[in-house]
């Protein structure tokens, strides 16, 4: 059999596997002769169907015997021998199977790039220091009251922020309705930001009962293009106005924040250590940012088209499941999967790449993956499953796919740290709520 490789484009390699006529009449005569002993047709005895009735009944069945013994034999010792490696699995083109002729069988693949990283050395980095003092703790405190809060009808009250408006809306866009723009009985808190900006602000000192105007314009950047800058304007009529009513700070409701003991001063502890996990990782995925800001600066390269696009999907899937955890169907937003995929764009070929050059640079500098580090993972993936973690963590060992990803994500941390190792870091003063905004920023 004839093998020959041909670049398309820069990642894109089509492998042609071509049976000689010889071998074609060849390896039909033996999927035949096999069939022969097996097939029963009316009109023939066991064993007796003439060889053209079995090929003329049978081409198809044969041609699809024959191609995927040819796959299967020359496909991976090709990307073997000639040090291919495909991103994922080929699109396979299948020739016609003719008596007489050759067979043509065609693999299209696309290749990863070839990464060589520098600039991952000596770098300078600037680490958030940061002190948790007892107005950040008295923040956070509140919160947890105006989480535990109730929200009663206030009969004639105007209304401000932190209440609740009952209402129902339609909005237009030049005069016309626009798919997903309407609901009724809408629950919206004000000052959430969960509405188009602006929305928010002119329902202050709406009363229940109370036929409203809402103008506001669409971001450039929204999500839905068709509405992207567009002025709106919603008809909105407000149900009801309810006034949130906050809890008291007593030992009462540090036992509805999970505290069993301590009261109080056992939910200021608690805050206390759940903040400062919450700026450890926050400071590690800030020195993180920068890393994987000065890789990219330093290694500009391309990637396949196929990479990018597999990443786009993965954003979309855990944007979909981030959403309907936090109860919102997405598809009522009035954006469809392909508008989603555009927004992706940049962020997954960034990601493509950060993943390429960690990889490389593991390559580079030897750095491996370390059972206790993975099982060490494994436990903080499984801590909130208390009594199934056991059972959870057996189960992701048995998935080999869930293992992978998790060496995968091991082996980028620990090449994270070793750029760390090998770099000046200099300490930076900062406020807790400096630290949030300026994560918030970079995570845009």
């Amino acid at each position: 059999m004839e093998v020959t490789i041909e670049e398309k484009a820069t990642f894109d390699r089509e492998i042609k596997f071509v049976l000689s006529a010889a071998e074609v009449d060849q390896r039909m005569d033996q999927e035949l002769a096999q069939l022969a002993t097996t097939v029963r047709l009316p009109g023939f005895r066991p064993g007796k169907v003439p060889r053209k009735v079995l090929e003329a009944r049978f081409k198809e069945h044969i041609s699809g015997i024959i191609a995927d013994h040819v796959f299967r034999e020359s496909y991976h010792k090709t990307l073997t021998d000639h040090e291919l490696n495909p991103v994922d699995q080929p699109k396979v083109v299948i020739g016609s199977l003719e008596r007489g002729k050759d067979f043509t069988l065609c693999a299209t693949i696309q290749v990863f790039p070839k990464v060589e990283p520098t600039g991952y050395t000596g770098l300078q980095l600037t680490q958030a220091k940061v002190e948790i003092t007892e107005d950040d703790i008295n923040k956070v405190i509140e919160e947890i009251r105006k989480g535990n809060a109730r929200f009663e009808v206030s009969a004639g009250r105007s209304a401000e922020k932190g209440d609740q408006v009952v209402m129902d809306f339609e909005g237009f866009v030049d005069g016309t309705a626009f798919a997903g723009g309407k609901a009724e009985k809408y629950v919206l808190e004000l000052g959430s930001n969960h509405f188009i900006p602006g929305f928010e602000d002119q329902l202050l000192s709406a009363k229940g009962g109370d036929n409203l105007e809402v103008k506001v314009t669409f971001p450039a950047d929204y999500g839905n293009t068709d509405l992207a800058g567009k002025e709106a304007l919603f008809q909105c009529m407000i149900h009801e106005v309810r006034a949130r009513i906050l809890p008291e700070l007593d030992d009462a409701l540090a036992k509805l924040a999970g505290v069993s003991e301590g009261g109080v001063e056992g939910l200021r502890t608690m805050v206390r250590s759940r903040l400062e996990k919450d700026v450890a990782i926050k400071i590690e995925k800030r020195v993180e940012k920068s890393i994987y800001e000065a890789l990219l600066q330093a290694n500009p390269f391309e990637i396949p088209d196929r990479l990018e696009q597999h990443q786009q999907q993965i954003m979309l899937a855990q944007m979909k499941r981030d959403y309907q955890a936090r109860g919102i169907d997405v598809a009522k937003m009035g954006i469809d999967d392909n508008q989603w995929l555009k927004l992706f764009g940049q962020s997954a070929g960034e990601q493509v790449r950060i993943d390429l050059l960690l990889a490389s640079i593991a390559d580079k500098e030897n750095i491996q993956v370390d059972d206790g580090r993975i099982d060490e993972k494994l436990d903080e993936m499984t801590m909130g499953f208390g009594e199934r973690a056991a059972e959870v963590k057996r189960m992701v060992r048995q998935n080999e796919e869930k293992m992978e990803s998790l060496r995968s994500t091991v082996l980028q941390a620990s090449v994270v740290e070793w750029i760390i190792k090998n770099s000046t870091v200099t300490q930076q003063p900062l406020s807790l709520d400096a630290l949030i905004k300026s994560n918030d920023e970079t995570g845009r």
